[in-house]
């Protein structure tokens, strides 16, 4: 019994298996509409963003406004992580492969991580130099400073709302941040400039700097938290695995469910594996139980690929725990 249960194990849910890579394969297929959507307005999102860096970064040299060219440089930044958004996106679409036998889509969650650490980095350069110029204030021209301001606002609103119409990727939903992020800049870099206008008042160009500062820094942490969540192989947030283990324990001919793993490959995609004790049933039966239980998890849980090994604890003949002995001297004969 327990010869036949490893067999069924490798068919249900073995990578190694040809039918378990055809799966990837349409599941691969699946994504290609949105994937393809996400990377056409990324393209585009790229090509906006650079005109807009480009506009600033003169703007702020002429002008002479921090604000300005702290926002140029969150722009310089942003252009880059929507390019390698642009990148994930395609690196998603490609098939699993024998070396990658889970597909690509971690690729959107590194980069997700480079996005969020790039946005910490230009939130304290910006924040370092604001400090600098509260501390001795600069005149500053607020004319141009609210012309371009106000068109940097227009362009990033309308951009962020035509990326969030990608889809929710990580990788597209933190470059949408960082648009969204732009147009708050591109906001407080109006306000700026109408203060100094108004009131010539020469604090009011670094002190929106800060601000605009601590906005990419609260985008900066959220983007890293999930990212590092799913990299170090968390459970979804959205569920409770304890939930789940109550579900699978409810299917009939289920006794016991444990060694229970649940991770994702990234937002969209979940794994599960477990260890489920079926008692000493025929084979047929056990096929059964097990295509129940991945019926369940997908509906209950949208988990797509269920690796389930059913185990009869009455009926092991031979003790199946690896040795960490054994299994070190293998590793160390592999490296």
């Amino acid at each position: 019994m327990t010869g036949h249960f490893t067999v069924l194990h490798a068919s249900i849910g073995g990578p190694a298996d040809n039918s378990d890579m055809d799966h990837h394969h349409a599941a691969g297929g699946h994504a290609h509409g949105p994937a393809a959507l996400a990377a056409g307005r990324l393209r585009l999102a790229v090509a906006v963003v650079v005109l807009l860096f480009a506009a600033e970064a003169v703007a702020g040299l002429l002008t002479g406004s921090l604000a300005l060219l702290g926002d140029a440089v969150h722009l310089g930044t942003d252009a880059g992580s929507l390019g390698l958004a642009w990148y994930a996106t395609a690196q998603a679409r490609r098939r699993p492969t024998p070396r990658r036998s889970f597909g690509f889509h971690r690729t959107g969650i590194l980069v997700a991580t480079l996005n969020g650490l790039a946005l910490a980095a230009v939130a304290a350069l910006l924040a370092v130099a604001a400090i600098g110029r509260l501390e001795h204030p600069t005149p500053v021209s607020g004319l141009p400073v609210v012309a371009v301001g106000a068109l940097a606002l227009l362009a990033n609103a309308a951009l962020g709302a035509y990326l969030l119409g990608a889809g929710d990727e990580l990788s597209v939903r933190s470059a949408a941040l960082h648009v969204a992020g732009d147009a708050l800049a591109s906001a407080g870099v109006v306000v700026a400039g109408v203060l100094l206008l108004t009131t010539g008042w020469r604090v009011a160009d670094p002190a929106v700097s800060l601000g605009i500062a601590a906005l990419i820094a609260v985008a900066a942490v959220s983007v890293l938290h999930e990212a590092v969540h799913i990299l170090s192989e968390g459970t979804p947030r959205d569920l409770d695995i304890a939930e789940v283990r109550r579900v699978m324990l409810a299917a009939p001919g289920v006794e016991d469910v444990h060694d229970l793993h649940i991770w994702s490959l990234d937002r969209h995609h979940r794994m599960l594996s477990a260890h489920v004790s079926v008692g000493d049933r025929p084979l047929t039966e056990v096929t059964g139980i097990l295509q129940v239980l991945e019926k369940a998890l997908c509906s209950h849980f949208a988990i797509e690929h269920a690796t389930l090994q059913p185990e009869c604890p009455t009926c092991e003949v031979h003790p199946t725990i690896c040795d960490p002995e054994e299994r070190h001297a293998r590793m160390h004969r592999v490296v």
